[in-house]
């Protein structure tokens, strides 16, 4: 992949595709890891005195979160310290007159790509070269930055339609995670992982890549509840809701490695309702579980701060709301003397939220699903295309 540190960028027209997906509380978009990450390569590029224009995504259609980014870029401009053009369509005179308007070193912000339906279907980059927003918006542009390392992953029009279009190169996240990454799945050998969030599907495929090489796979979240329940424990009602939202389609896969790797994957001793902790075969049928309980999380703490590295994905529960046992094993994570890596847009705005710094940690991915799939020892589609 090509640098931007190889690019001169005085007065060019740049399209970066960064990521702003932040987590949206009370309708307000908040900052986290991620945010900083990516403002630094706006800041770049704009003090190299390029012409910005940023084009990202938040949310997805239907979601709660899925939102304008006019308040994205109010941060931005906060941030930065400078106005920061915001501009609600991908088409027509609107955009070609803010284009041109623009001085060395402006920032323009584009509405939220995930408006385009188009944008979210996963196709080849020769098909995409060919969408009419990719064919429309390529000529105002003298190249294109792809720093958004976290959708990656994703075979979308803006992450690899105009690789066939324009000067291509990755920026600076894109390029410290890829190394970064590819250190952790080479390196991380005798460590430990750390897998909770929302997804267990997210991270079997992580298990299965990695598990020969650990000496320990500790569960939490949604998946150490999928564990549980294949093991006739924990709670029914959130065992009904676990299948009613099918978080069970990869029972079957989990299981496997259960019996498989019995010895090595641990899963909660204990979990926490609102009435308070429960030993995971006595939790009431009527309580719903939101975190693991206080046994677990100093159980999987003592066992982090021995390992000689360990990987986290994934909170331990309902974070917000709940926060004992993921802050427990961040804590760990940062007191380790080991190689520490957090991974994942939720498990990174944790080091902000129980005050660390990314300093405390060997890396912190700010990526999701790019950095399981990885992980898993997929190839991610985006850098194929800038490849």
């Amino acid at each position: 992949m090509k640098s931007i540190e190889d690019a001169d960028l005085e007065s060019t027209n740049v399209l970066l595709r960064t990521d702003l997906n932040l987590p949206v509380e009370d309708g307000e978009p908040r900052k986290t890891v991620r945010f900083e990450r990516y403002l630094e390569t706006i800041e770049k590029l704009s003090g190299e005195g390029a012409r910005t224009v940023v084009m990202a995504h938040q949310g997805r259609p239907a979601r709660n979160d899925f939102t304008s980014l006019e308040k994205h870029s109010e941060m931005i401009a906060e941030e930065l310290g400078q106005e920061v053009n915001f501009v609600q369509t991908f088409f027509g005179p609107q955009l070609g007159d803010a284009v041109a308007s623009m001085q060395d070193g402006d920032v323009t912000v584009l509405e939220n790509i995930r408006f385009l339906s188009e944008e979210l279907q996963n196709a080849s980059p020769q098909r995409h070269s060919h969408d009419y927003f990719v064919q429309n918006l390529a000529p105002y542009f003298d190249l294109y930055v792809d720093d958004a390392f976290s959708a990656a992953h994703r075979s979308h029009a803006s992450m690899v339609g105009f690789t066939e279009l324009l000067d291509s190169y990755a920026g600076p996240v894109m390029q410290k995670e890829m190394e970064s990454c590819s250190k952790v799945r080479k390196e991380f050998e005798s460590g430990v992982l750390v897998l909770g969030g929302e997804k267990p599907s997210d991270i079997i495929g992580m298990m299965e890549h990695m598990i020969e090489e650990v000496e320990k796979v500790l569960l939490g979240g949604i998946p150490g509840e999928l564990a549980l329940k294949i093991r006739g424990l924990g709670s029914g009602k959130k065992n009904d809701w676990i299948e009613k939202n099918s978080f069970d389609a990869s029972a079957d896969e989990l299981e496997a490695l259960m019996d498989r790797y019995g010895e090595k994957i641990i899963f909660p001793e204990d979990l926490r309702t609102d009435k308070g902790d429960f030993d995971a075969e006595k939790v009431p049928d009527d309580e719903m579980t939101w975190d693991i309980g206080e046994r677990t999380a100093e159980r999987y703490a003592e066992i982090i701060r021995e390992a000689d590295a360990a990987v986290m994905k994934g909170p331990m529960g309902a974070f917000e709301d709940y926060p004992d046992g993921s802050e427990k094993i961040v804590e760990a994570l940062a007191d380790s003397e080991g190689f520490t890596v957090l991974g994942g847009g939720h498990t990174s705005s944790l080091v902000q939220r129980f005050g660390y710094g990314i300093e405390d940690f060997s890396h912190v991915s700010i990526a999701g699903g790019a950095f399981v799939r990885y992980m898993s020892g997929e190839k991610l589609a985006a850098i194929q295309a800038l490849e």
